[in-house]
């Protein structure tokens, strides 16, 4: 008796710690967020933090092994107000935390930080414009997880072939980073494609009063405005006051939330207006469950910028399991291998033709129009060949 009570006791010990050894915590992969979560643009970051907790809902519960052992993603977030200062401060407590992996938005608070995150060799994604000052070969560890003024190289001969009228192009765009890389990058497509441009015009970013610049571009007499870089109220503020002062021509919008933009804008001005890089309503099964989720979990309106925030979650935590490591370093080697069938269909990081190193997540683009005050569905754009990023930005 006193025999088995030992063994007993001993097989007990046995599945005592084998279950401790199964159940022990797994590691944490923190990915710091730094979004707009406060301020006029607050709904940009709200959307992106409520893409990467769902898709972090879905990762979570088998984890992904790493070197044999078992992990977990933990978003930390971190708010930059769009405002610069705050940005660097932020990456400043993520690099003392020992963060390694940086998600971030809005150009004008990731250009400033990418010196600091390179150097100190953490891995960052960024939703923003800032062409070579954000992702060049110079910087090998910094990607574009969302195409922004690249969008332009399937948009304009996208244009070209179903809108034979327009032949000037006007342009506005915001006083700072983003707005003068969108600048860029759309006057060089739109005269590579045989149109004029007419006008370049720029603005404060949260300006009042869009009077001023409408009144300048309207006068040259456009068929196209492409507002580039503008986002959120800024455009359709500024529809609005070319819409009063007679313009009845086109004009081009991205990075907003469609039924916002008509709400502000109101229907009549909005009329018309295309929807550049925007999913307008769900034309796939992924994005339908997406959608789906997102309103039956938070109602309407659907912030279309989760559909942009939430396949880059899944496309880094695949790159770490391809690279079987956390090194940032040897992460970003493997995201430049990593092929993903996103939202918007096959998604993989590219144009090395335009920055020198593949370093922007690129995938088809959709296009949408304003009718009848509502958000429609046109078509969806193939991304561009190298072939053809190198004919549009000819000189």
């Amino acid at each position: 008796m006193k025999k088995f009570t030992v063994g007993l006791m001993g097989l007990s010990l046995f599945f005592l710690v084998s279950l401790g050894i199964s159940q022990a915590a797994p590691k944490e992969l923190v990915l710091g967020c730094n979004f707009i979560l406060s301020g006029p643009a607050a709904s940009l970051g709200l959307g992106m933090q409520r893409a990467v907790d769902h898709a972090t809902e879905l990762i979570n519960p088998k984890g992904f092994m790493v070197g044999g052992e078992q992990y977990i993603l933990k978003p930390a977030y971190f708010d930059s107000k769009y405002v610069p200062a705050e940005s660097v401060s932020n990456v400043e407590k993520m690099l003392a935390q020992g963060i390694k992996f940086v998600y971030s938005t809005g150009s004008g608070v990731s250009v400033p930080i990418v010196e600091k995150t390179n150097a100190a060799k953490v891995f960052q994604m960024s939703y923003a414009s800032g062409s070579n000052h954000l992702t060049s070969d110079k910087y090998p560890l910094s990607f574009r997880a969302v195409p922004c003024n690249e969008t332009a190289f399937s948009m304009y001969p996208w244009l070209v072939k179903d809108y034979s009228q327009i032949k000037r192009v006007a342009h506005i765009n915001p006083s700072d980073e983003a707005g003068f890389t969108e600048s860029e990058t759309r006057l060089a497509c739109a005269r590579n494609v045989g149109y004029q441009n007419v006008a370049n015009e720029f603005y404060k970013r949260g300006a009042t009063d869009y009077y001023p610049v409408a009144t300048k571009v309207a006068a040259t007499k456009p068929d196209f405005i492409d507002f580039g870089g503008t986002i959120g109220r800024d455009q359709a503020l500024c529809v609005k006051a070319l819409r009063e002062l007679g313009y009845k021509g086109m004009a081009g919008i991205g990075y907003s939330d469609p039924v916002a933009f008509v709400q502000i804008a109101g229907p009549e001005a909005a009329e018309g207006v295309i929807l550049f890089n925007t999913i307008t309503e769900p034309t796939n099964p992924k994005q339908r469950e997406l959608y789906d989720w997102y309103l039956k979990k938070y109602g309407p309106p659907f912030l279309t910028v989760v559909y942009d925030a939430w396949d880059p979650v899944f496309m880094l935590v695949e790159a770490v399991k391809k690279a079987n490591s956390v090194d940032p370093v040897k992460v970003a080697e493997a995201l430049r291998t990593v092929r993903w069938p996103s939202v918007f269909g096959e998604m993989y990081v590219g144009l090395k033709a335009l920055y020198g190193i593949d370093s922007t997540f690129s995938r088809p683009v959709p296009m949408g129009i304003i009718k009848n005050g509502k958000p429609v569905h046109l078509t969806t754009a193939p991304w561009p060949s190298d072939e053809l990023v190198n004919k549009l930005i000819a000189k």
